[in-house]
């Protein structure tokens, strides 16, 4: 709908004005470095799931108390959180792990369970990769990896939309997957969906798009979305 098309490219420059003037927006409370001690628990809560403080520590064989104290201060950091009788993991403390350990087996692990964490439709693979290349420009200094706001993967992805260049094919799809889920798409063709932006030059584009052809896509042209754009634009002035 013409309406539609008209409020979702206004929300898309709001989104870009946030993203560039107030990026730290996207960014949890910077978090004190974490000990070996904790990343060990977290080691042990990606292979045994949900754990109490006691079983913890008889786990990792540690005094009750400390164990205790481990976990309470892993939820004031947001790694794990707090449930019923036993601490969770959290997708801020499954990265911590991927980014600390050299263990394929867990980094691999990682993946699986950051997955149904953030309730991602593709594969465990592409969840590899976007961890991967992650991690590798966080090293580079591009941004800090410990302070992101993984818990929130629609967050996230608007923080990294700007970096999205320095990412491979695999990893923008995640991007997109999520920029999707931000907005409500417009329909572009039968088949189509995507959230329209415009280029300096008054070109239109989707800033991620799901089509049955192209796949899941980010900053994508194609002649359909210039089609649409007419047709709207037709109609609006009439």
């Amino acid at each position: 709908m013409p309406g539609e098309l008209s409020i979702v490219l206004f929300l898309v420059e709001h989104v870009r004005f946030l993203v560039d003037h107030f990026k730290v927006h996207f960014f949890v409370v910077l978090s004190a470095k974490l000990s070996t001690k904790e990343v060990k628990v977290l080691y042990k809560m990606v292979i045994l799931g949900p754990i109490s403080s006691y079983r913890l520590s008889q786990e990792c064989d540690l005094p009750s108390a400390t164990a205790w104290r481990i976990l309470k201060r892993l939820a004031k950091e947001g790694y794990v959180r707090m449930g019923y009788r036993s601490f969770y993991i959290t997708p801020k403390g499954l990265i911590a792990v991927f980014r600390s350990g050299e263990d394929e087996r867990i980094r691999r692990l990682v993946a699986v369970k950051l997955k149904e964490e953030w309730k991602y439709e593709g594969s465990e693979e592409e969840i590899y990769t976007f961890l991967t290349e992650l991690v590798k420009l966080s090293d580079k200094g591009l941004f800090n990896v410990d302070n992101l706001c993984f818990n929130h993967p629609t967050s996230l992805a608007a923080f990294l939309y700007p970096f999205a260049e320095k990412f491979s094919e695999t990893s923008k799809k995640i991007i997109a997957y999520y920029m999707l889920k931000i907005f409500p798409p417009v329909s572009i063709t039968s088949t189509c969906k995507g959230v329209i932006g415009l280029k300096e030059n008054g070109e239109p584009y989707a800033i991620a798009m799901n089509c049955v052809k192209e796949g899941i896509r980010l900053n994508f042209s194609c002649e359909c979305i210039r089609r649409m754009i007419c047709s709207n634009s037709v109609a609006i002035r009439t």
